[in-house]
């Protein structure tokens, strides 16, 4: 046998055995790594999928909490595991901020993992408090000119932070952010009047919208969304060029075998488009959104752009 039939012999041989390995996924435990604490977003919708899937194909999907840094500890733990497909990690928009405000990140976002797919489209939403003077966005941008410093707005984490940066910049408006640990505690500075505004996530704040404690002035997201869908967007209440949609998504570390990434795709987005998970999504406050892995590394790439813009303009101080 010729040299050149040889190698075209190892290279048929090596794609049959990769078509054979992703056809066999899951063939043992799947880790999901959830770089933060049970119960919130990310972690709820990793449980779903891995109960669905574990179901369907009767083996372990495990999912291991990795909160801190920004969600950078569960990202270390997943680039040191096997790029094999067998572990896992769901991750929020904060892993295309992080580059934006860390001074020194541990890892490149785009050269360190394979984006696989979107699982969710989430929304902030800006809240008053029910005793401030205002009856719309317009009013709220309005009365935040005319104070010293601004309305007092609470944000929780990266994502509501730079939400609410961005909001200065396109209304043109000053504001003092006050960030709070976690969104159940930005809800309670709002209730309390300790802050007059808040950029939060729906789940921490959808109850006291319902008990008329909180009003709801817009979603930060293009479309209106399911579970609130008589609030506006940003942009019909009058901020036609500001957006920031909130997103949950599944990476795997950089070097999976392309056919193992895609069949990892299909069955997230087969899971997050069934109807148990899609209706328990959609109660969340956030909208199904099963994409492909080009199109969630297109995402991906355009965000992390984005928000070193937003920062760079807002001046910001990186540390």
């Amino acid at each position: 046998m010729s040299v050149r039939k040889a190698l075209l012999a190892l290279a048929v041989s090596a794609i049959a055995v990769l078509d054979v390995r992703a056809a066999d996924w899951p063939a043992k435990p799947v880790r999901f790594i959830v770089p933060y604490t049970a119960g919130g977003g990310t972690d709820i919708v990793a449980r779903m999928i891995g109960a669905r899937l574990s179901e369907l194909y009767k083996q372990p999907f495990v999912i291991e909490n990795r909160p801190g840094a920004n969600g950078t500890i569960g990202g270390e733990a997943v680039i040191k595991a096997p790029a094999d497909g067998y572990t896992v990690l769901f991750e929020s928009q904060s892993i295309a901020v992080t580059p934006a405000i860390q001074k020194d990140p541990p890892y490149d976002v785009l050269r360190a993992f394979q984006p696989v797919a979107q699982t969710v489209t989430q929304a902030f939403i800006i809240v008053s408090t029910a005793s401030l003077p205002v009856k719309n966005l317009r009013e709220v941008v309005a009365l935040s000119k005319t104070r010293p410093g601004g309305l007092n707005a609470a944000v929780s984490g990266s994502g509501t932070l730079l939400s609410a940066e961005f909001f200065k910049l396109v209304a043109n408006t000053p504001l003092t952010i006050i960030s709070y640990k976690g969104g159940s505690q930005a809800a309670l500075a709002l209730v309390s009047g300790e802050s007059d505004i808040g950029f939060i996530d729906i789940p921490s704040i959808a109850t006291q919208i319902s008990a008329g404690k909180v009003n709801a002035q817009a979603v930060t997201t293009g479309k209106r969304i399911r579970l609130l869908p008589d609030v506006p967007t940003a942009a019909e209440a009058g901020l036609a060029d500001y957006k920031v949609e909130g997103w949950l998504g599944v990476f795997v570390v950089a070097g999976t075998p392309p056919d193992i990434v895609n069949r990892i795709s299909n069955e997230i987005r087969a899971s997050v488009a069934s109807p148990e998970i899609s209706a328990r999504i959609i109660q969340l406050g956030g909208e199904p959104t099963p994409t492909s892995a080009a199109e969630f590394t297109a995402l991906v790439r355009a965000e992390i752009a984005h928000w070193k813009d937003v920062v760079a303009r807002a001046k910001i101080k990186v540390e």
